[in-house]
């Protein structure tokens, strides 16, 4: 349930933002919630205090809005924020970042994908993936790169639950299937 709510949240920042015409905003809003996120992690003293019923509501909410004003002063982050807390959404807050950052890529056609190859891909070789994947799926890749030497070559793309394997041990494990040992 979580999950949902964090995606409403962040998808009513992102739409409020966007209706006001505000998109310039958007990146900052999206690094600053994230590293509202990240205080709530390294301070387990805020998230107490943001969630604790023994503090009124309004007090939480207007220590969020202060710690937010911090982050990014006079900008939608303050009252964002100071309203979840309100609505008891304190425990939300760092899913909605991540949701919020979805929601952000997903508005600018960003595809998030990892390679993993057998071996360092060069710039050139990053440059050519990136070209192929943009035009494949229409949106700008954001490529994570790591090497993995059981694939012996080639490489795989993993593009959120969709596998594209076009290494050299799936090619000879398909040999087998087709034609046996």
């Amino acid at each position: 349930m979580s999950s949902e709510v964090a995606r409403h949240y962040a998808r009513v920042l992102l739409d409020t933002v966007v209706a006001a015409g505000n998109e310039k905003n958007l990146e900052p809003l999206a690094g600053a919630l994230e590293e509202f996120a990240a205080s709530l992690e390294r301070s387990p003293e805020l998230l107490k205090t943001l969630t604790s019923p023994a503090i009124a509501r309004g007090r939480r909410a207007a220590v969020a809005k202060a710690v937010a004003d911090r982050i990014l002063p006079d900008s939608e982050l303050g009252r964002f924020v100071s309203v979840m807390v309100a609505r008891e959404r304190s425990g939300d807050l760092v899913e909605t970042a991540a949701a919020f950052r979805a929601a952000l890529d997903e508005h600018r056609g960003i595809v998030e994908a990892e390679v993993v190859s057998a071996r360092h891909l060069d710039e050139r070789d990053r440059a050519s993936l990136r070209a192929a994947l943009a035009s494949a799926f229409s949106g700008t890749p954001r490529l994570r790169f790591r090497e993995d030497p059981e694939l012996l070559g080639g490489f795989v793309i993993r593009i959120g639950n969709r596998i594209y394997d076009a290494s050299v041990s799936r090619q000879l494990s398909r040999f087998e299937e087709r034609y046996g040992t």
